[in-house]
């Protein structure tokens, strides 16, 4: 008898314990959700955005890829601001963050740093 009630008990403390863990992941769900139709956009970092132009990703905007960014960056035909718009152009980033100083400057230290590879 001591064993069915002491079974019991714990049972119904573990389901008990479960029920707000189950709570919290749908809101996390729905709130990322929620955050996703909102705004689509991904944000990009410096870094994954050069390394997107290096690979060829906004070849549509006009961006060049690998050499080709190098040279232009290099002759001064490419500044960080035209990579951002093409990234903004091709949805990769929201449109405020070309007002973004340090985004900016944090974006020429990446293309600078093609430079010497």
């Amino acid at each position: 008898m001591k064993r069915l009630i002491l079974g019991t008990l714990s049972l119904l403390l573990l389901s008990s314990l479960s029920i707000p863990v189950a709570q919290a992941q749908t809101q996390a769900i729905n709130s990322a959700t929620y955050r996703a139709t909102i705004n689509p956009v991904y944000q990009l970092t410096p870094f994954a955005l050069v390394t997107m132009a290096d690979q060829g990703y906004f070849k549509e905007q006009g961006i060049p890829s690998y050499l080709g960014l190098v040279s232009a960056h290099g002759m001064g035909k490419l500044r960080a601001e035209e990579l951002v718009a093409a990234a903004i152009k091709a949805k990769k980033l929201s449109p405020e963050i070309l007002t973004d100083r340090g985004y900016l400057n944090a974006v020429e230290a990446q293309l600078q740093r093609l430079n010497l590879r």
